[in-house]
């Protein structure tokens, strides 16, 4: 695959291939933070679908330094929008949420898939604060700071949103051992 740099250069001239691309290469990772975020399957699809989408039409990729955080904070922002025209967070399942399936047994895979709603349940619960901070620092593997920057507030709110947070996701997910 090729580096972000090329591949962007591809999308500034048009190469649907460049696109592909980088669908291809942040799908998994940017649909999981959306999950993460959202109250379902479907609506983090929608929300990684409306990322792609801006990010084709706004003809603004040259700008881009980092494009897997550019996309990162992109997906936080459109599941944040979504969250705010529902205003509706409910208990979701992850069952449709199937990468490759094929790589383990069927056994495992409904264990991976029971862990994996407890998990989003879980997040479910937290403010919103708290789990933008932990999906961005644990999925997206972005620096307390960085997520400070994006959030404005200081590197310690986001340090404390994050230790709070994974506390009570150790409580929640504690409760139902």
């Amino acid at each position: 695959m090729l580096e972000d740099s090329r591949l962007l250069e591809l999308v500034n001239n048009g190469d649907k291939d460049g696109l592909n691309q980088i669908y291809a290469k942040y799908k998994n990772e940017l649909l999981t933070i959306a999950r993460s975020l959202l109250p379902d399957i479907h609506t983090a699809e929608d929300c990684l679908h409306n990322v792609i989408v801006k990010f084709v039409s706004s003809n603004s990729s040259s700008h881009i330094h980092n494009l897997r955080s550019y996309l990162i904070k992109s997906v936080v922002n459109q599941a944040k929008d979504q969250l705010k025209k529902t205003k509706k967070q409910s208990d979701c399942r992850v069952e449709t949420l199937d990468y490759d399936s094929n790589s383990i047994a069927p056994s495992m895979r409904m264990i991976e898939i029971e862990e994996s709603n407890k998990v989003f349940e879980a997040l479910a619960k937290l403010p919103n604060e708290q789990r933008e901070v932990i999906v961005m620092h644990i999925h997206g593997e972005m620096k307390f700071k960085e997520i400070a920057d994006f959030q404005c507030v200081s590197t310690n709110t986001v340090q404390s949103r994050y230790a709070y947070g994974i506390e009570k996701l150790r409580t929640f997910l504690g409760k139902e051992s």
